[in-house]
């Protein structure tokens, strides 16, 4: 074995000389001394790369502006910011010499081996958006991470997250996650997104009472008790769920805004004392009810489209009102929202008892019938 290396060696030696003495390039003899320490060996051994590492490799020479290797890997080992989206880049490993990165996106790529960031322990942000990551271990190291973006992946287990506790911002939606406890320890959290998931159980977010923005919808909740702690929480997007009892909701009275579109509430009592609110989506829901709307005078935007409302009385106290939206339900006058004279626009398709389609606002021309 050590004689055929020592050929091997002789034989590189001797073509090194005659490719030099005819003009042309040393032989590399990076693959014989096991893998790239630095991008500048990934660079002087490109040609021997897989399709997939030398793609990462040219697309690392073109953010440096050069193909001198030499060059490129001062430029690229001083960097801290790199923005490689929609590059078709699936291996990361010319990446893991690059340790003084704070930033790094790589968006709409075809990654799902993260090993070789397990280095780079200055990151504070980092965004992995549409690709095609199921294991988290190697970010586990990441511990300045302050934002991380993982939406549109195969994610299901956030254990490697746990020790991520400078986190503030932490975007998940789109993936297969149910278990929400490695989140419990996140404290720092701010910024929340969840979306289209596998959720039902809230109580690992109990202790995150820093959050401002939850981003909820379309998952399987249906117990928001979890929530009525986190009373720093301004605008929880809480649609497409089996909700249907709001109380948890009616000591958060720094709520400015939420959505509660296509669940299963009926009674709003709970809604009355959030008097901060500017924005309600309360569409797709079994809702008759208005009255607990009355006192929320700070109202701008309101949806209650496909209910069974009949009565809009409680609505004239909501003088604020800019946006209305009241289509597909069973109402049959329009005189209660006369005081509504800020209104831009209300929509009222879909109601067949509405035989009078005056608008009870001027212009006219604000009410879609």
């Amino acid at each position: 074995m050590k004689l055929c290396r020592r050929l091997e060696q002789k034989a590189c030696l001797i073509s090194t000389a005659l490719s030099l003495f005819l003009g042309g390039s040393s032989c590399s003899v990076t693959t014989q001394t096991g893998t790239p320490k630095s991008f500048a060996d990934w660079c002087l051994s490109k040609k021997n790369l897989p399709p997939e590492t030398k793609r990462t490799v040219y697309v690392l020479l073109q953010k440096a502006g050069t193909s001198n290797c030499t060059q490129a890997n001062q430029k690229l080992s001083t960097t801290t910011r790199l923005d490689l989206n929609n590059n078709q880049i699936s291996d990361l490993k010319p990446l893991s010499s690059l340790t003084n990165l704070t930033y790094l996106s790589l968006n709409n790529s075809q990654i799902s081996d993260l090993k070789p960031l397990s280095s780079l322990t200055n990151l504070t942000n980092l965004y992995f958006m549409n690709n095609q990551i199921s294991d988290l271990k190697p970010l586990s190291s990441l511990t300045n991470l302050t934002s991380l973006f993982l939406n549109n992946n195969q994610i299901s287990d956030l254990k490697p997250l746990s020790s991520l506790t400078n986190l503030t911002s932490l975007w998940l939606s789109n993936n297969q996650i149910s278990d929400l406890k490695p989140l419990s320890s996140l404290t720092n959290l701010i910024d929340l997104n969840l979306e289209n998931n596998q959720i039902s159980d809230l109580k690992p977010l109990s202790s995150l009472t820093n959050l401002t923005n939850l981003y909820l919808t379309n998952n399987q909740i249906s117990d928001l008790k979890p929530l009525s702690s986190l009373t720093n929480l301004a605008g929880p997007s809480l649609g497409n769920n089996q909700i249907s009892d709001l109380k948890p909701l009616s000591s958060l009275t720094n709520l400015t805004g939420i959505n509660l579109q296509n669940n299963q509430i009926a009674d709003l009592k709970p809604l009355s004392s959030l008097t901060n609110l500017t924005s309600l989506g309360l569409s797709n829901n079994p809702i008759s009810d208005l009255k607990p709307l009355s006192s929320l005078t700070n109202l701008n935007h309101l949806h209650l489209e496909n209910n069974q409302i009949s009565d809009l009385k409680s609505l004239s106290s909501l003088t604020n009102l800019n946006f209305l939206y009241l289509e597909n339900n069973q109402i049959s006058d329009l005189k209660s929202l006369n005081s509504l004279t800020n209104l831009k626009e209300i929509q009222l398709d879909n109601n067949p008892m509405l035989t009078n389609k005056t608008c009870p606002v001027k212009p006219e021309s604000i009410c879609k019938f």
